[in-house]
């Protein structure tokens, strides 16, 4: 899938961090001149650490090159996104009206975090609202389709199945800026620890970062995969969100789409 151009391009994470799984590709488009606007749904403030996210988003975003007027941060409630997509798809959609981007690259949908896929339904939401056609694509985190061997974790890849996946082989000064990226993460050590194992520096220059195409009639009422998802496995005991919740706020707020 070409990528390869100015376009103006709108990159949608629910939490601080989740740039990094994408920063590689990020760096090459702003290195082609591509106008690139970061908008970031929470401050991962769940565990009262937002200040200190904020702060390492800045300079995380100074290792990548993204000009300060060049991200927006809504500040919504981190684990909150779910209870009120109906709002929160109307604050995107102001922005996407604001910037009117060609492309949206979003979280992937893959039941790993509840933020997560709020944030991909989000990008198909507000931009209907907005009235633009902007391709969407997405980037897989992590998610619990891996084998047995590796605790049911498949981290950065998306769950079997799905349209295609593309790739872009980064370039050496990529892969050295998304690496000083994650060192920038300090407060999410445990996540970025697993996410460096899992993009090593010979498969970010022969292959890249994954992304795919999202389908157009894509239906976030129902679940990304078969089998229990990890948020609703691993993470419960302080998420305590179940598919069934995430499914009926999506109802609740999903409007007329593209």
């Amino acid at each position: 899938m070409n990528i390869i151009n100015p376009d103006k391009h709108l990159f949608l994470f629910a939490h601080p961090d989740d740039d990094v799984f994408i920063a590689g590709t990020m760096r090459l488009l702003l290195e082609w001149g591509a106008d690139l606007l970061c908008l970031w749904l929470t401050s991962g403030n769940y565990f009262g650490k937002g200040e200190l996210r904020e702060t390492e988003l800045a300079d995380a975003a100074k290792i990548l090159g993204l000009h300060k007027s060049r991200i927006r941060l809504l500040k919504l409630p981190d684990l909150g996104l779910v209870s009120m997509l109906d709002r929160a798809g109307d604050l995107v959609a102001q922005v996407m009206a604001e910037f009117r981007p060609n492309k949206i690259f979003a979280t992937a949908f893959e039941g790993g975090h509840p933020d997560h896929d709020a944030g991909n339904f989000l990008a198909y939401e507000a931009r209907s609202r907005a009235g633009i056609a902007a391709e969407i694509f997405e980037f897989p985190l992590y998610n619990s389709t891996g084998s047995a061997v590796k605790w049911k974790w498949r981290i950065n890849e998306f769950p079997p199945g799905g349209l295609p996946v593309f790739h872009r082989p980064l370039t050496h000064e990529a892969v050295v800026c998304k690496y000083r990226m994650m060192r920038t993460y300090k407060s999410q050590w445990m996540y970025m620890i697993p996410a460096r194992l899992a993009s090593s520096r010979s498969r970010l220059v022969k292959i890249g970062e994954p992304y795919r195409l999202c389908p157009p009639d894509r239906d976030h009422s129902l679940p990304p995969h078969q089998g229990v998802l990890n948020y609703e496995r691993w993470f419960n005991f302080f998420i305590k969100l179940t598919f069934h919740e995430f499914r009926t706020a999506v109802l609740q707020a999903r409007r007329k789409q593209l």
